[in-house]
């Protein structure tokens, strides 16, 4: 009996990548972001799927996330977006032509210079994040020593602030601007030809001139919406991208069941106390494994077609269940923590406006030791 799995909907992934593809008409490559165990779902799987759905490239985080994909997937294109903290011990393991890495600063393109086979070295520009990379005001003087040393340079990149928030995008205008402005200043110092990106999920599907040679799409490769904003403004554009499908379905089954009398108490803290003869279902999924704390007393999960009430306070790898009105309860049957159930259907969104938190943060939180399993 597991405790919990995750199902993945290789068509929906698969419908995700083709709108995209739809949204960007052949004049861009298509990376398929799965850093942070993909959003959740899943790094290996996910990459698998990704690929055989067209992806062009994978985007991922950490040094450690591209040598589990590259041992995987020898010939698929690797971008490491994220720092690699001892670039300087560990370089060798990055000496290879399909490694795409994204660096801020000179020692880092010095350092990965000397690799060989050399990996391709992509320049960060600060354009307005305030994180990673290079500021515009910096960025000449950093060009003619690349120059003057003969360092390679094969990519320029930056990352909106911003475009989630809001249906009044000046911000990432601007910011388009001085990142336009930056290619500017490199061809100038001799690095032409170089792999431009700059947009995400959304700006991707809101922006046309920012999609550059390719776009990176993380949360929407999943099937859920960078924010409500993005949807509104494609609304106010005319725009019609087509429907997102969620991938990802975490479902558990029933560990134990309670019978309550009227007045008894529930959980830690007595935060919950029946006012009817209750019937608990204790499911073996709490905050340990990715259950905010938040949804104590404050959410919601499907069983048999039917939403089923969280009561008392999510423990550690336990919650506890209103299924006083689910008949024939026993101990296996399935539990949608989210996904669908019958008519009925718990999203994380729904988690998200519950705990007062995103949808990317409801996903990641999953914890990785659960089975990840294609379906379709």
């Amino acid at each position: 009996m597991l405790s919990s799995w995750i199902e993945l909907s290789a068509s929906a992934l698969q419908s995700n990548v083709a709108t995209y593809k739809r949204v960007l008409e052949g004049k861009s490559k298509f990376a398929a972001v799965v850093k942070s165990n993909a959003y959740g779902h899943g790094l290996l799987e996910i990459a698998k799927l990704s690929l055989e759905a067209g992806a062009d490239y994978l985007g991922v985080n950490s040094i450690e996330e591209a040598v589990a994909l590259r041992s995987e997937f020898p010939k698929a294109v690797i971008l490491i977006m994220g720092d690699i903290p001892l670039l300087v011990q560990r370089k060798e393991i990055l000496a290879n032509e399909n490694f795409w890495i994204i660096v801020s600063r000179l020692e880092q393109i010095e350092t990965l210079a000397s690799l060989h086979p050399r990996p391709k070295i992509h320049l960060k520009i600060d354009t307005g994040m305030a994180r990673l990379g290079t500021g515009i005001q910096a960025l000449s003087s950093l060009a003619k020593t690349l120059a003057e040393k003969k360092l390679p340079l094969d990519g320029v990149a930056t990352h909106f602030a911003s475009t989630e928030d809001f249906t009044e995008h000046s911000y990432s205008h601007n910011q388009l601007v001085l990142f336009k402005e930056a290619i500017s200043i490199l061809e100038s110092h001799g690095f032409q030809n170089l792999q431009r990106h700059a947009s995400s999920s959304a700006s991707a599907l809101l922006f046309p001139e920012a999609r550059f040679d390719f776009v990176r799409v993380g949360i929407s490769l999943y099937g859920l919406w960078p924010s409500l904003e993005t949807k509104l403004s494609l609304s106010q554009m005319g725009r019609q991208v087509g429907m997102l499908q969620p991938v990802l379905q975490w479902k558990t089954q029933v560990q134990h069941l309670q019978s309550l009398q009227t007045g008894q108490f529930v959980g830690y803290g007595s935060t919950f106390k029946t006012t009817y003869p209750t019937k608990l279902a204790v499911v073996p999924v709490g905050y340990f494994e990715g259950l905010d704390r938040k949804l104590s007393n404050n959410g919601y999960m499907l069983m048999k077609g039917e939403r089923v009430r969280i009561l008392g306070r999510i423990c550690m790898n336990m919650t506890m269940l209103d299924v006083t009105h689910i008949p024939d309860v026993a101990i296996g049957d399935e539990v949608v923590i989210f996904g669908e159930s019958g008519n009925e259907k718990v999203t994380p969104d729904d988690h998200a406006t519950w705990t007062n938190t995103i949808n990317y943060e409801v996903v990641t939180r999953i914890s990785s030791v659960f089975p990840r399993i294609i379906r379709e």
